[in-house]
């Protein structure tokens, strides 16, 4: 994400997804999870018996970190909805309750996730130059003095 937005490496990282206009992964992974198995729900796919009565613990299955059917069991009891739409909606609507509780100075020029930063259309150069200001870290001289290679007085 910081090549896609020209951001520089100490940029905090939750500045850069408003950025790019990519969601989280993890609200991402969420979304894709929601969607499949709702998809699953429909008695010909091939997870439906997966989904309905999960495997045994004694079954010979190589362990998982993340299982599919548990965490997409929790998230069919905690969606209210049942259709894949329903799914990336609700994502959405995470994304934009976690980006209206950080506490960063972007959110003056982003209010809201789901409209693209003003200047994206922009060369990218345009683009580049505009998303550094707004992140508070770039190549000028404030920034320098903060690392303490640079004074801060005018010469």
């Amino acid at each position: 994400m910081q090549i896609v937005t020209g951001c520089l490496r100490p940029t905090p990282a939750d500045n850069l997804p408003i950025l790019a206009g990519i969601k989280p992964a993890e609200l991402r992974r969420k979304g894709a999870t929601l969607s499949l198995a709702h998809r699953a729900m429909e008695p010909g796919h091939l997870l439906h018996s997966a989904l309905i009565c999960p495997p045994s613990a004694n079954a010979r299955r190589l362990k998982a970190r993340h299982p599919f059917v548990t965490a997409a069991q929790q998230l069919i009891i905690s969606s209210d909805n049942n259709n894949i739409r329903a799914a990336h909606w609700e994502t959405d609507q995470r994304w934009n309750a976690e980006w209206l509780d950080n506490p960063t100075r972007l959110r003056i020029f982003i209010a809201d996730t789901n409209t693209h930063p003003l200047g994206m259309s922009l060369p990218r150069t345009a683009w580049v130059r505009l998303n550094r200001p707004r992140t508070g870290v770039g190549r000028f001289r404030s920034c320098s003095h903060k690392k303490g290679m640079a004074s801060v007085g005018f010469t």
